[in-house]
Order: structure tokens, then C-alpha cells, then sequence
């Protein structure tokens, strides 16, 4: 199989990789991979750029069978930075890579347990969903910068997971599927970002109500599944990977009222 990753340089991203050393792989990140396998190929790209995505579609292969969308970060001295290289690129990928896309291609996107209230944010994410270009979502994240700033991560991360499921119409139209995962805490490079936007004692909270956090191959199994696994029928689909985290907020299980976060709020 021909398959793009993106952000395939390190955490999720390698792990995955590493899982997909038997296909044709072309990794997208602004770092190298420590190493390649014989059928990887590494292009230097930043996400951020919308001439860098443009260059490295010119290079990628004219007929592929899958695109997972790893790709992210936490933070960036701007947070219109933040939702440009979380859901503009992802999303000026999967259309520009689409009609590339062979009979039954896949597209996954990685999205995140804090975008999970996305369906009681819709009306607010419309506005940024219905932009047609990386450049116009982008100058709608610079009108909106304000707005974006209070946490760009989580506003991204709802975006993705909206945009998968509306994406996943057009999938089905034009035989391929769309799907997202969404993990919670990660053990990557990339966590102590998160911890710091979150705080060390909600950090710890949320770890102890699943006994750890995820490794990432965890993730990554997942992810893989999707992307060559037998499941073609399998669309439109967000998965929280979350050690049932979700699954315990959603039935009481976990009391999110007695979280640091919460206690902090209430007093």
C-alpha cells in the first residue's frame, strides 16, 4: 500500500510508522526520522505553510491508498499557529489528496478526548468549517484570534472531530472513508506541552481514573487498524482510545466534579 503520515518523525506519529514498515510510507514533519525503512521516504515539511503543503503534494505519488493525519501540537506563540497545523493542513491535505484517494482509500485524523463536546460547540464551529481554503480558514483564525486564544488546542481538536464526521459524506460519495480517533493522555514527547496547558494536578487526576496513561503504540494500533485493517465499511467514526475515560464520564462512573480543575472552580 501507498500511505502518507503526517508528523511521522516521532511519538504517535513513529510509532505508527514503525507499524507500517511493510507499505510504501512518505512522512510528512518538519523533523527527520530517526531512521527509515528501505520503503519510507521523508519529506521536510511545516504544516504550518500552505506553499510547504503545495510543495510536497507536487511530490507525493498520484495514486495513494491511505492518508492518516497525525500531525499536531499544543502550543505556539500564536494560536491562530495552533488550529492552522491541527485542522487547516489536515484538512488542505485530505481534499487535495482525496481524488488521489484509490477505490476503498482511507483518511484518519487524530483529533483528541478534548474535543469530545464538539456537538455543543457546532453553531460556533461552522463559521471556520464552511471556509473553503487553508488561507481563508486561516484568515478567519487571525479575525477570531481572541476568541481562539483562550485554548486553541481544544477549539482544533473540535474542529477536527466535526470535520471528520461532515467529511465522511463526501468519503462515502466518492468511495472512501473518513474516521478519527481520539486519544486521551499520551506518553510522547509532546505531553509535557499538554501538561502544561492542563496543570500537573488535572494532569495526574485524569491518569489515575484509568490507572496510566497511553503509551503510544496504543494509539497507534488503532490508527493502523483503521487505516489498513479489515473494517472498509467503517466510516465516519470518531473513536476515543482513552482506557475508557470517556465511557466513565459519560455514565458516572468518573466524577469530573471532584477533578483539580473543578475543585478549583467551585471555590
Amino acid at each position: 500500500m501507498k500511505l502518507v503520515v503526517t508528523g511521522g518523525a516521532s511519538g504517535l506519529g513513529e510509532a505508527l510508522v514503525e507499524r507500517l514498515a511493510a507499505h510504501d510510507v512518505w512522512i510528512l514533519d518538519l523533523k527527520a526520522p530517526a531512521q527509515l525503512a528501505g520503503n519510507h521516504r521523508y519529506m521536510a515539511v511545516n504544516l504550518a505553510d500552505a506553499s510547504a503543503i503545495e510543495q510536497a503534494l507536487t511530490d507525493l505519488p498520484e495514486e495513494v491508498d491511505g492518508l492518516a493525519n497525525v500531525a499536531g501540537i499544543a502550543a505556539a506563540p500564536d494560536p491562530e499557529t495552533v488550529v492552522a497545523v491541527n485542522f487547516l493542513a489536515l484538512r488542505h491535505l485530505s481534499e487535495s489528496l482525496a481524488p488521489r484517494l484509490t477505490q476503498g482509500g482511507r483518511i484518519v485524523n487524530v483529533s483528541s478526548i478534548a474535543g469530545r463536546d464538539w456537538q455543543n460547540r457546532y453553531e460556533r464551529l461552522q463559521s471556520l468549517l464552511q471556509t473553503a481554503t487553508f488561507a481563508e480558514g486561516f484568515a478567519w483564525c487571525e479575525a477570531n484570534r481572541e476568541t481562539l486564544a483562550r485554548d486553541p488546542y481544544t477549539f482544533s481538536k473540535r474542529m477536527v472531530t466535526a470535520y471528520t464526521l461532515r467529511a465522511a459524506q463526501q468519503g462515502l460519495q466518492s468511495g472512501h472513508t473518513v474516521n478519527c480517533v481520539s486519544p486521551g493522555p499520551i506518553e510522547t514527547p509532546l505531553y509535557p506541552q499538554f501538561e502544561s496547558l492542563m496543570g500537573k494536578a488535572q494532569s495526574d487526576w485524569s491518569k489515575a481514573q484509568t490507572g496510566r496513561a497511553a503509551s503510544a503504540t496504543d494509539i497507534a494500533e488503532v490508527v493502523d487498524l483503521l487505516l489498513t485493517g479489515e473494517c472498509g465499511w467503517l466510516n465516519g467514526v470518531d473513536i476515543p482510545v482513552d482506557g475508557g475515560y470517556s465511557a466513565g464520564l459519560q455514565t458516572g462512573w468518573i466524577d469530573f466534579s471532584q477533578s483539580p480543575v473543578m475543585q478549583a472552580r467551585n471555590q
